[in-house]
């Protein structure tokens, strides 16, 4: 059993990661501005962070947290904080005594004219939130030989999952079908490796637990048509004719597919998604009618 530090834990992501940590036996720490958390932190503040890391004692890192609001997290000025942040969090964690670190990266990491990602895969962000974590991915990969550290680099395709805000396309999708108001879309044909976020934990968990290092692709491995999604969610809420495909223009440089190569996350973690899209949305949309 690992003693691990989390961060992100109320987020998306977090809020799937901390229960499969504990399930696999792990003791679970949880760091942030939550006033739920177990040690309440502000990340950006670097002497905060340090006292932080010196009460949790933690072993193991899993690093989730990141500027995410929806409406502009791939432009936010505060995605350079937290390359700052990111890195001093790294840094002091190996300091302390630290062993193993999974710090969560993005897709939005690589050049987005190839269709087929693999890890190798040239790195050109469209984005300041993509060079953010590019950047900030590529100085910890090279560098956790000379923390003493042996790090992930998980970069994360697109997740969905129960209680998603507006501005996301799940969550828009439910809240809109719910009320019973069309639901405006692209045509929908560009391709997603999309995942079900218990799968994103526990293929993070996998990989805390590997002896994996560097960047991995963390994906389904299936990309689909984003109508796909969409189609699932109305279908099962018993609203496809609210969903009007193609009313929205498409941006210009929006790519046809973005599909990921998961043979390392296979392969060297040992991970299989349990979820296709059907069961994926039948299980959100049990969650969210629990929560009402």
């Amino acid at each position: 059993m690992a003693r691990v530090l989390l961060t992100g834990a109320t987020g998306l992501i977090g809020r799937a990661t901390a229960p499969a940590l504990k399930k696999a036996g792990h003791e679970v720490i949880r760091l942030g501005r939550n006033p739920a958390s177990d040690i309440t932190c502000d990340l950006l503040d670097p002497n905060a962070t340090t006292k932080a890391l010196e009460a949790a004692r933690a072993s193991h890192l899993v690093h989730l947290a990141w500027h995410d609001e929806p409406r502009d997290r791939w432009t936010s000025e505060a995605n350079l904080d937290w390359i700052a942040a990111t890195l001093h969090l790294v840094r002091e964690f190996a300091r302390m005594g630290g062993q193993r670190a999974v710090c969560a990266g993005s897709c939005a990491e690589y050049d987005w004219s190839i269709p087929e990602l693999t890890e190798t895969s040239p790195l050109r962000p469209r984005t300041l939130y993509g060079a953010a974590k590019a950047g900030t991915g590529m100085a910890l990969c090279v560098g956790q030989g000379a923390l003493g550290l042996s790090l992930t680099w998980a970069r994360i395709f697109f997740v969905y999952g129960p209680g998603e805000p507006q501005g996301r396309l799940l969550g828009d999708l439910i809240l809109n079908l719910r009320d019973g108001q069309p639901v405006d879309c692209t045509n929908g044909l560009q391709e997603r490796d999309f995942l079900h976020v218990d799968d994103l934990a526990r293929a993070l968990l996998r990989l805390l637990e590997a002896d994996v290092t560097g960047a991995v692709n963390v994906a389904s491995g299936t990309a689909i048509p984003v109508r796909k999604l969409i189609g699932e969610v109305a279908n099962q809420m018993r609203h496809p004719d609210l969903i009007r495909l193609g009313v929205i223009a498409r941006a210009a440089n929006d790519p046809d597919r973005l599909a990921a190569d998961v043979a390392r996350l296979r392969d060297e973690a040992g991970f299989l998604p349990r979820h296709d899209i059907a069961s994926g949305v039948a299980d959100i949309l049990k969650s969210e009618e629990g929560q009402m």
